[in-house]
């Protein structure tokens, strides 16, 4: 990997970020409504209480105006004060929400992988079988329902009925105990949200994986692998499921997008206090301050996971130069 590559590809990803700047910028404008109508609650307001809450807001200015405000603040690191929790700074919002939704993401995406790599594997190599139509069934099963239907079927069985796991928010409020509680508290809270994202989005890995495999077993290696005398397992894994695995890994960044996607829906039904709700409730409020930092969050993450996905497909082939 050389370095006038690697300078290429962070420049093409700041045009992107750029771009998506202006996105950011123009989504929330474009949606219906005033958020100074939302932030007065639906009260009667004088028509000098209303131009004293667009002064204030910054919205009696042109859009240029707010614009190259937005842009020049956002290269300084200050996203401005949200609408909604005035006058709380909107990147302190996004900092205290970020890791719950890392929580999420990272552990949800670590099965997703894991279950699918091991379901593909599966099915790729008894490909034809009866094990393999049930396993790709279940996975198209899975990959056809909704993400936020997943959720709220978990939520009404584990936490409602069963009454087995917490029914909403990230932690008990109260709890005053040793960190090991705190964290078993935690992780509880934690268990339903993670169970939806794993279970909507495992089958793409799994569906990639089987069917790449598929088209790994007629190669010609693998014969000669086979022809030494290689166990099953050391044909299955080190040389069929590796070298299928590399459009799994280009899936990645693009899996990464959904699941942040996803994390608004799972985050509402369970009123976890991550990104996921925190945008849900500030386009409820139309609030653009904190809309526009939860945009570029999530442009940010995509942005570098797409870069991650780069190098470690320069690891994973070395047949690959970049």
């Amino acid at each position: 990997m050389s370095g006038r590559w690697l300078i290429r590809r962070l420049s093409t990803n700041a045009i992107v970020l750029f771009a998506a700047l202006i996105v950011n910028f123009a989504l929330p404008r474009l949606m219906p409504g005033s958020p100074v109508d939302r932030f007065a609650g639906g009260t009667k307001m004088s028509a000098e209480a209303r131009d004293a809450l667009i002064e204030r807001f910054g919205l009696d200015a042109p859009l240029w105006d707010q614009f190259w405000r937005y842009l020049v603040g956002t290269l300084q690191a200050d996203l401005g004060q949200s609408f909604a929790y005035f006058p709380q700074p909107v990147s302190e919002l996004l900092l205290r929400a970020l890791p719950w939704t890392l929580l999420l993401l990272v552990t949800s995406l670590v099965l997703q992988v894991g279950i699918g790599y091991v379901l593909g594997a599966t099915s790729g190599w008894h490909a034809g079988s009866r094990l393999d139509t049930g396993l790709q069934t279940l996975s198209l099963i899975f990959f056809s329902t909704p993400l936020f239907w997943v959720a709220m079927v978990l939520l009404y069985v584990f936490g409602f009925q069963l009454g087995w796991l917490p029914l909403s928010g990230a932690f008990t409020i109260g709890v005053d105990a040793g960190l090991a509680v705190r964290i078993g508290d935690v992780a509880r809270h934690a268990i339903l949200p993670i169970a939806s994202l794993t279970i909507a989005q495992y089958a793409s890995y799994q569906i990639i994986l089987r069917n790449n495999m598929v088209g790994v077993l007629q190669e010609q290696y693998m014969l000669t692998a086979e022809a030494k005398g290689l166990s099953d397992r050391t044909l299955k894994h080190t040389h069929a499921a590796r070298n299928a695995l590399l459009p799994v890994v280009t899936f990645l960044g693009v899996s990464l997008a959904m699941s942040l996607t996803g994390s608004v829906f799972v985050e509402s039904v369970f009123s976890y206090p991550g990104l996921g709700k925190l945008m849900y409730d500030s386009v409820l409020s139309r609030d653009y301050p904190m809309l526009q930092g939860c945009f570029l969050m999530f442009s940010l993450v995509v942005v570098a996971a797409n870069l991650l996905v780069d190098i470690t497909y320069w690891f994973l082939d070395p047949r690959i130069t970049y």
